[in-house]
């Protein structure tokens, strides 16, 4: 079930849990949960983190779930309100990122309340989402998305490549369990560190129900809406940074038959990254031409509807920890053209075109062939709705507590 809303539509948690049944109630097992990457616009952790939150809920854990968020414990049933909350935050923020240092010192901050006010929860279990555990003296587990900070460097703000570079290790070898989305993460974090195979997990995310094929009249409003005509433009959804290969996708599309472009323009959609100045310029050059829209940061209720009127799905990022846009995206009936590379392709598997993401030409080639191939098209779409079938968050949500109890189990 989906919590994750975009800026000015936010749900309330409870209105998800009082929507569906309780499957069974923990009355003994307390969780705390840092929820801090639920925060407009949600991206990424942020809507992991939400999932499994309302799992939790779902499932009877109302009254032992205690949710860390920005130097404060918020509802757990109001994450979305709390967060958005938040004083001052973004007039001071960015003053307070242009000061030296200043994510690290935030964060030396946020650890001391946290370990301070999080004594009181004796017995819980420690749900890290995202990456640097807290200090806590109980059983935790961490979630280790990726390691792109390694690969790509580059691709990462440099004080964030710092506070990584100086923390993540640490942060894991302290974690009684590691929980990474993917094999192909599982086996980087296993080599990159030593660490014991047995203490990183593999627990794949899902796809919402509401991702699933939509025909020309059920996607209507939202076509009128964003100027698009159903199956008859190509969709990418990334953040605009540099990882997700955006400009090389660009450049890609330049290189499709001007008739071609015309026919199928280029959407994206997704919220501004870092370091995104060259993608920008690309994004204006292209729109002057008509053969790109930019939709920004896309509202949670139009977002099936736009991927399931898409003529096709693109995603050549450089690199990933799972590859959920792509998932979704077969979900809907979109065949889907990704990159031939990690979690991606384990994801995709052969329900979808796989390419090169540093080849432009295979790109273009690519987008050429999903366009205008029937019968690839007929494969990619039939094989995506099959494969989307095996991804559920309910299945996400139980195997991770399941972890929950197995070190509660070990530390009792």
């Amino acid at each position: 079930m989906q919590v994750a809303v975009a800026s000015g539509e936010r749900m309330p948690v409870s209105e998800v849990h009082d929507a569906i049944p309780a499957v069974r109630r923990r009355d003994t097992m307390k969780v705390i949960l840092n929820v801090e990457s639920i925060v407009p616009s949600v991206t990424g952790i942020g809507r992991y983190t939400s999932e499994i939150l309302a799992g939790l809920l779902a499932r009877g854990f109302g009254d032992e779930l205690h949710c860390f968020s920005h130097f404060r414990w918020v509802d757990s049933k109001r994450v979305m309100t709390a967060s958005a909350e938040q004083p001052g935050d973004s007039r001071i923020r960015p003053f307070l990122r242009s000061l030296p240092y200043a994510y690290e010192m935030r964060c030396i901050a946020r650890n001391a309340v946290f370990r301070r006010s999080a004594r009181r929860f004796k017995g819980a279990v420690y749900h890290e989402p995202n990456y640097i555990l807290k200090p806590f003296d109980g059983p935790c587990l961490v979630n280790c998305h990726d390691l792109s900070y390694l690969h790509f460097p580059e691709h990462h703000p440099p004080e964030r490549v710092r506070y990584l570079e100086r923390n993540l290790e640490k942060s894991l070898r302290r974690a009684d369990r590691i929980i990474t989305l993917s094999d192909s993460i599982r086996r980087e974090v296993i080599d990159t560190f030593s660490f014991d195979p047995a203490t990183v997990v593999t627990v794949p995310v899902g796809v919402d129900a509401r991702f699933r094929p939509h025909d020309g009249d059920e996607t209507r409003a939202v076509m009128d809406r964003h100027g698009l005509r159903h199956g008859r433009y190509i969709l990418s959804v990334a953040t605009i940074e540099p990882r997700k290969n955006l400009h090389g996708l660009l450049r890609a599309f330049m290189r499709l038959p001007p008739d071609l472009r015309a026919e199928f323009p280029l959407v994206l959609c997704g919220a501004t990254g870092w370091r995104e100045s060259q993608v920008e310029q690309s994004l204006a050059a292209l729109a002057q031409e008509g053969g790109i829209r930019r939709l920004g940061y896309i509202p949670e209720a139009d977002l099936p509807v736009l991927y399931a009127g898409a003529g096709a799905f693109a995603f050549p990022s450089f690199y990933e920890g799972f590859g959920l846009p792509p998932l979704e995206a077969m979900a809907s009936g979109t065949p889907v053209l990704a990159s031939a590379t990690g979690s991606i392709q384990e994801v995709v598997g052969g329900a979808g075109l796989l390419v090169d993401p540093h080849d432009e030409d295979a790109i273009a080639a690519g987008l050429e062939r999903i366009l205008t191939d029937p019968d690839l098209r007929r494969s990619c779409v039939a094989a995506g709705i099959e494969r989307a079938r095996g991804f559920s968050w309910t299945s996400c949500v139980d195997r991770t507590i399941s972890l929950y109890e197995e070190l509660q189990a070990a530390a009792s």
